[in-house]
């Protein structure tokens, strides 16, 4: 009879057995890319660099305060001067200062393109994990049908030795069913490595290995996008596409920027308090002095003449606002072009998918119509050959048609701006852990 703790040990290693069985689902690599992917976790660093711009900015129009002390020693001569301390303290106050609140608004600015980077880049990771995964999924049904394929044409090839062996046939047919199952079994030996390639994708997005993903359900549904016009799309991404937001911003700041190279002409006034003390110790022929000293100013200062340099760098502000004005154009038109083309892409790929699963029950008819043909003598060995090679590609190009729409889509809403991690969630309903995609078998 088991111990107490034995069957505990042996149910802890099932439920271990368990979980360690479970298929990996989309909603699984994405939280896990989440926190280990590095492309994602530069951009945050950088994202928190650059909202250090607008503090920066900022402080140039703040108090500034300052202190010092120093000390005088007295030499070993006997008339030196006594030993001296003196203490100093200023507070100044920037009351006018044009270039410093242009640059403020600049940096303003460029904190806003900073959120808007770093979104963009949580939405290119949504893109990225779902690629890679679907791409495992890709290469797994290639790899399926071409074994599949390999094996139906090493069963037609085992069949027509025998029959050439009996003289029913020539060897001529043995030979080319030959260089088909030598062809089929390369394709499927490529297949094996492509699926190796695409684990390793994830494997560089999540920093974990992965070995077994919950497949795609059959019963998915291909659905044009809501709204259907194109005309719709290109509105959203006007208004929500995060790098059109982010050079959008970058323009504004530039012109911030070269309104404040321009206004270094302009003087600049603040006031400052200072204060001082000073304390000398006693000597032999003097007591100790302790003296003070305060004094408010009102400081005003204005560039006369730098050698061309401020005139050379409101020019140079002035042509780089010019260059970012551009590059938001480029992008504003380049968003546009991209919303229509991804909206009709996932228009094509829904009806694709539609008739690519049409197509294999047409392959599926034509390979009885012809092995019925090859039993009565009307058909050869190859026609049948051909026949299957079909309906396999059928099932490869409705699995691709299947994927390339789901890229799609999640493609035409990031241009829109509408991705978001709900869609992660979403498509991994989508997925069933029991259809088990392994890396291995």
């Amino acid at each position: 009879m088991l111990s107490i703790s034995k069957v505990f040990l042996s149910v802890a290693l099932i439920a271990l057995l368990s979980v360690s069985a479970r298929a990996d689902t989309l909603a699984d690599i994405y939280q896990s890319a989440l926190e280990n992917d590095p492309v994602l976790r530069a951009a945050q660093a950088t994202y928190k660099a650059n909202k250090e711009t607008l503090k920066q900015g900022r402080a140039v129009l703040l108090p500034q305060l300052s202190a010092s002390t120093t000390r005088v020693e007295p030499s070993s001569s006997a008339d030196a001067d006594p030993d001296k301390t003196t203490y100093a303290a200023s507070l100044s106050q920037t009351l006018f200062n044009v270039p410093a609140w242009f640059q403020f608004q600049s940096a303003k600015k460029m904190d806003q393109v900073a959120e808007a980077d770093f979104a963009a880049n949580q939405q290119a990771l949504i893109i990225r994990v779902s690629e890679s995964y679907f791409n495992v999924l890709r290469a797994y049904d290639n790899k399926q049908t071409r074994k599949a394929e390999e094996l139906a044409i090493q069963r037609q090839l085992e069949q027509t030795r025998e029959r050439f062996e009996v003289g029913l046939i020539p060897i001529t047919d043995v030979h080319e069913i030959q260089a088909i199952f030598d062809e089929a079994t390369v394709n499927s030996l490529e297949a094996k490595g492509a699926l190796d390639i695409a684990f390793e994708q994830l494997q560089v997005l999540s920093g974990k290995n992965h070995n077994q993903l919950a497949g795609l359900k059959d019963g998915f549904k291909s659905e044009a996008p809501n709204p259907i016009s194109a005309e719709s799309w290109v509105e959203f991404a006007l208004a929500n596409n995060l790098e059109l937001r982010a050079n959008q911003l970058t323009q504004q700041a530039a012109h911030q920027t070269a309104k404040a190279a321009k206004a270094q002409h302009l003087p600049k006034i603040s006031v400052s308090a200072d204060y001082s003390k000073r304390d000398t110790e006693a000597t032999a022929s003097a007591s100790a002095l302790v003296t003070e000293q305060t004094a408010i100013n009102l400081n005003l200062t204005m560039p006369i003449f730098s050698g061309g340099l401020v005139s050379s760098q409101a020019r140079q502000a002035s042509y780089q606002a010019q260059a970012a004005e551009q590059n938001y154009i480029a992008t504003k038109r380049n968003t546009m072009q991209a919303a229509r083309s991804n909206h009709q892409s996932t228009i094509t790929n829904a009806a694709r998918v539609k008739a690519r699963k049409q197509a294999i029950t047409s392959a599926e008819s034509a390979l009885k119509a012809t092995q019925a043909g090859y039993d009565v003598g009307t058909r050869n060995i190859v026609d049948v050959l051909m026949a299957q090679r079909t309906l396999f590609q059928a099932k490869r190009n409705y699995s691709n048609a299947r994927y390339d729409y789901i890229l799609s889509m999640m493609r035409l809403k990031a241009v829109a701006g509408q991705l978001s991690p709900e869609d992660i969630f979403e498509l991994s309903d989508w997925l069933n852990p029991e259809m088990a995609i392994n890396r291995f078998n």
